[in-house]
């Protein structure tokens, strides 16, 4: 039942969800309160993206250098 593909896709949502809020608060820690239109394009991110905002997220000082990132180095991955 574990390497069936039904399983490996709930385990990675499950995965994936856990970093999302995990980063959210990080973010919200970090910077405040995060608009909703912000907060909307974070969650359409892959776990690739999130991983690389997770470390992205030690650099910056407000919303602003979020909303660049997004921006900018979130289209690197597509």
């Amino acid at each position: 039942m574990r390497e069936s593909p039904l399983y490996q896709e709930i385990l990675q949502q499950g995965f994936r969800q856990g970093k999302l809020e995990t980063l959210t608060r990080q973010l919200t820690r970090r910077l405040g309160t995060i608009p909703a239109d912000i907060q909307q394009q974070i969650t359409l991110l892959s776990i690739n993206q999130l991983d690389a905002l997770s470390e992205a997220l030690l650099d910056f000082t407000n919303t602003s250098d979020l909303a660049s990132w997004l921006q900018t180095e979130a289209r690197n991955f597509i």
